[in-house]
C-alpha cells in the first residue's frame, strides 16, 4: 500500500503543530547550559543540605541509624522542572501578539 503525497500546504500545517520552540528568553545554546547548570544546582543543594544534617547528627554522640535515616527522609530537595517548549504555530502567535504591542500606538 502506497502512501498519500501530501501537497505543500498539508506539509506546512503539519510541521507548525510538530515541530517546537523554546519560548523562555534564552537561546537554544544557552537554554541547554541553562538545564544542565540548574539541574547541577538542585542535586547539590540536596547532597548539602544532606551533609548538613548528618554533621548536626554526629556532633558529640553517635545517632542511632533510625534518627539518621529519619533526618534524611526528611530532607527536600529543591523543585524544578524544565518548562516545556511550544509547538511553532503557537510560538509565531505569540511572537506576533508581542510585536503588535510594542507597535501599538502610546498615548
Amino acid at each position: 500500500m502506497k502512501k498519500r503525497r501530501r501537497t505543500p500546504r498539508e506539509k506546512k500545517e503539519l510541521s507548525l503543530d510538530r515541530d517546537c520552540r523554546n519560548t523562555v528568553a534564552e537561546s537554544p545554546w544557552g537554554a541547554r547550559a541553562a538545564i544542565a547548570r540548574r539541574k547541577r544546582w538542585v542535586n547539590q543543594s540536596y547532597r548539602k543540605a544532606v551533609h548538613q544534617e548528618l554533621s548536626a547528627l554526629s556532633g558529640g554522640e553517635p545517632a542511632d541509624a533510625e534518627t539518621v535515616e529519619s533526618a534524611v527522609a526528611a530532607t527536600r530537595r529543591h523543585g524544578w522542572r524544565k518548562q516545556a517548549d511550544v509547538p511553532l504555530r503557537r510560538a509565531l502567535g505569540l511572537r506576533r501578539s508581542r510585536l503588535l504591542r510594542d507597535e501599538a500606538p502610546q498615548d
